[in-house]
Protein backbone atom coordinates (compact mmCIF):
# COMPACT_ATOMS: atom_id res chain seq x y z
CA UNK A 1 0.00 0.00 0.00
CA UNK A 2 2.94 2.05 0.64
CA UNK A 3 3.75 1.66 -3.24
CA UNK A 4 0.45 3.09 -4.04
CA UNK A 5 0.61 6.04 -2.32
CA UNK A 6 4.09 6.49 -3.37
CA UNK A 7 2.67 6.09 -6.97
CA UNK A 8 -0.60 8.15 -6.61
CA UNK A 9 1.69 11.19 -5.04
CA UNK A 10 4.24 11.43 -7.91
CA UNK A 11 1.46 11.02 -10.19
CA UNK A 12 -0.18 13.77 -8.53
CA UNK A 13 2.72 15.83 -8.27
CA UNK A 14 3.77 15.27 -12.32
CA UNK A 15 0.10 16.56 -13.14
CA UNK A 16 -0.10 19.38 -11.07
CA UNK A 17 3.20 20.51 -12.14
CA UNK A 18 2.15 20.64 -15.78
CA UNK A 19 -0.69 22.75 -14.36
CA UNK A 20 1.56 25.36 -12.54
CA UNK A 21 2.25 28.54 -14.73
CA UNK A 22 5.89 29.41 -14.48
CA UNK A 23 7.07 32.99 -14.61
CA UNK A 24 9.09 32.84 -17.69
CA UNK A 25 5.85 31.02 -19.75
CA UNK A 26 3.87 34.25 -18.83
CA UNK A 27 0.94 33.98 -16.22
CA UNK A 28 -2.25 32.51 -15.58
CA UNK A 29 -5.18 35.00 -16.18
CA UNK A 30 -9.11 34.68 -16.53
CA UNK A 31 -9.34 31.07 -17.08
CA UNK A 32 -6.22 30.81 -19.59
CA UNK A 33 -2.48 31.88 -19.78
CA UNK A 34 -2.09 35.98 -20.70
CA UNK A 35 1.29 36.35 -23.35
CA UNK A 36 0.96 40.35 -21.65
CA UNK A 37 4.30 39.81 -20.20
CA UNK A 38 5.71 37.14 -22.40
CA UNK A 39 9.00 38.01 -23.64
CA UNK A 40 7.80 37.02 -27.36
CA UNK A 41 4.98 39.76 -26.91
CA UNK A 42 7.54 42.19 -29.04
CA UNK A 43 7.89 39.52 -31.99
CA UNK A 44 3.97 39.34 -32.18
CA UNK A 45 3.71 42.57 -31.58
CA UNK A 46 6.24 43.05 -35.53
CA UNK A 47 3.91 40.54 -36.58
CA UNK A 48 1.04 42.44 -35.98
CA UNK A 49 2.14 45.35 -37.54
CA UNK A 50 2.91 43.23 -40.91
CA UNK A 51 -0.20 41.57 -40.70
CA UNK A 52 -1.71 45.30 -40.30
CA UNK A 53 0.50 46.57 -43.27
CA UNK A 54 -0.33 43.34 -45.49
CA UNK A 55 -4.19 44.17 -44.86
CA UNK A 56 -3.30 48.22 -45.94
CA UNK A 57 -1.77 46.77 -48.97
CA UNK A 58 -4.68 44.18 -49.69
CA UNK A 59 -7.25 47.14 -49.07
CA UNK A 60 -4.92 49.23 -51.56
CA UNK A 61 -4.41 46.41 -53.99
CA UNK A 62 -8.45 46.35 -53.92
CA UNK A 63 -9.04 50.38 -54.21
CA UNK A 64 -6.68 50.33 -56.85
CA UNK A 65 -8.60 47.16 -58.54
CA UNK A 66 -11.55 48.41 -57.86
CA UNK A 67 -10.93 51.84 -59.12
CA UNK A 68 -9.08 50.53 -62.75
CA UNK A 69 -12.67 48.38 -63.43
CA UNK A 70 -14.71 51.82 -63.16
CA UNK A 71 -12.40 53.29 -64.89
CA UNK A 72 -12.56 50.72 -67.75
CA UNK A 73 -16.58 50.82 -67.40
CA UNK A 74 -16.31 54.77 -68.22
CA UNK A 75 -14.05 53.98 -70.93
CA UNK A 76 -16.48 51.26 -72.34
CA UNK A 77 -19.75 53.55 -71.42
CA UNK A 78 -17.74 56.33 -73.61
CA UNK A 79 -16.50 54.44 -76.40
CA UNK A 80 -20.54 52.33 -76.40
CA UNK A 81 -21.51 56.41 -76.47
CA UNK A 82 -19.48 57.55 -79.09
CA UNK A 83 -20.68 54.36 -81.48
CA UNK A 84 -24.22 55.26 -80.32
CA UNK A 85 -23.29 58.79 -81.47
CA UNK A 86 -21.31 58.22 -84.60
CA UNK A 87 -24.49 55.55 -85.56
CA UNK A 88 -26.73 58.34 -85.19
CA UNK A 89 -25.25 60.50 -87.10
CA UNK A 90 -24.84 58.18 -89.64
CA UNK A 91 -28.42 57.47 -89.77
CA UNK A 92 -29.28 60.82 -89.96
CA UNK A 93 -26.84 61.62 -92.58
CA UNK A 94 -28.28 59.09 -94.99
CA UNK A 95 -32.17 60.26 -93.92
CA UNK A 96 -31.06 63.76 -95.11
CA UNK A 97 -29.15 61.75 -98.38
CA UNK A 98 -32.17 60.16 -98.54
CA UNK A 99 -34.35 63.11 -98.69
CA UNK A 100 -32.29 65.36 -100.64
CA UNK A 101 -32.10 62.23 -103.48
CA UNK A 102 -36.22 62.32 -103.16
CA UNK A 103 -36.68 66.22 -103.74
CA UNK A 104 -33.67 65.71 -106.86
CA UNK A 105 -36.03 62.85 -107.82
CA UNK A 106 -38.94 64.65 -107.12
CA UNK A 107 -37.89 67.75 -109.18
CA UNK A 108 -36.65 65.94 -112.21
CA UNK A 109 -39.78 64.46 -112.28
CA UNK A 110 -41.65 67.56 -112.43
CA UNK A 111 -38.99 69.21 -114.90
CA UNK A 112 -39.49 65.99 -117.06
CA UNK A 113 -43.18 66.48 -116.67
CA UNK A 114 -43.04 70.21 -117.70
CA UNK A 115 -40.87 69.69 -120.56
CA UNK A 116 -43.19 66.99 -121.51
CA UNK A 117 -45.92 69.27 -121.17
CA UNK A 118 -43.85 72.02 -123.06
CA UNK A 119 -43.15 68.99 -125.77
CA UNK A 120 -46.72 68.33 -126.18
CA UNK A 121 -48.00 71.70 -126.31
CA UNK A 122 -45.08 72.20 -128.82
CA UNK A 123 -46.56 69.11 -131.02
CA UNK A 124 -50.33 70.37 -130.37
CA UNK A 125 -48.92 73.62 -131.87
CA UNK A 126 -46.82 72.29 -134.92
CA UNK A 127 -50.00 69.32 -135.62
CA UNK A 128 -51.73 72.71 -135.64
CA UNK A 129 -49.43 74.53 -137.83
CA UNK A 130 -49.23 71.89 -140.30
CA UNK A 131 -53.18 71.08 -140.42
CA UNK A 132 -53.74 75.09 -140.65
CA UNK A 133 -50.53 74.85 -143.43
CA UNK A 134 -52.47 71.64 -145.23
CA UNK A 135 -55.86 73.54 -144.73
CA UNK A 136 -54.49 76.78 -146.71
CA UNK A 137 -53.09 74.60 -149.12
CA UNK A 138 -56.34 73.04 -149.90
CA UNK A 139 -57.54 75.67 -150.49
CA UNK A 140 -55.69 77.50 -152.01
CA UNK A 141 -55.37 74.46 -154.35
CA UNK A 142 -59.27 74.37 -154.48
CA UNK A 143 -59.43 78.08 -155.32
CA UNK A 144 -57.02 77.19 -157.96
CA UNK A 145 -59.09 74.27 -159.47
CA UNK A 146 -62.15 76.38 -159.33
CA UNK A 147 -60.41 78.80 -161.05
CA UNK A 148 -59.16 76.52 -163.48
CA UNK A 149 -62.51 75.32 -163.92
CA UNK A 150 -63.70 78.72 -164.65
CA UNK A 151 -61.05 79.49 -167.26
CA UNK A 152 -61.53 76.40 -169.22
CA UNK A 153 -65.74 76.75 -168.67
CA UNK A 154 -64.86 80.07 -170.41
CA UNK A 155 -62.55 79.00 -172.41
CA UNK A 156 -64.77 75.50 -173.10
CA UNK A 157 -67.91 78.15 -173.92
CA UNK A 158 -65.15 80.26 -176.09
CA UNK A 159 -64.40 77.31 -178.12
CA UNK A 160 -67.54 75.65 -178.25
CA UNK A 161 -69.04 79.50 -179.20
CA UNK A 162 -66.31 79.09 -181.68
CA UNK A 163 -66.56 75.36 -182.90
CA UNK A 164 -70.05 76.48 -183.32
CA UNK A 165 -69.27 79.60 -184.89
CA UNK A 166 -66.67 77.43 -186.99
CA UNK A 167 -69.51 74.97 -187.86
CA UNK A 168 -71.93 77.39 -188.71
CA UNK A 169 -69.14 78.88 -191.01
CA UNK A 170 -68.09 75.52 -192.57
CA UNK A 171 -71.60 74.73 -193.11
CA UNK A 172 -72.23 78.32 -194.97
CA UNK A 173 -69.33 77.40 -197.04
CA UNK A 174 -70.05 74.35 -197.66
Amino acid sequence: MTKKLIILSLATTFLAVGCVAFPEDGGYYNGGYDNRYDRRYDRDYDNRYDRERDRQRWEYQQRQNRLELERKKRELERRQWEQNRQKQSDWERKKREQQHQLEQRKRAAEKNRSNQSNLDLKKRELERQRSAQQRKKLNEQNRQKTQQRAKSQERGWDNHGRDTDKRVRDRRDN
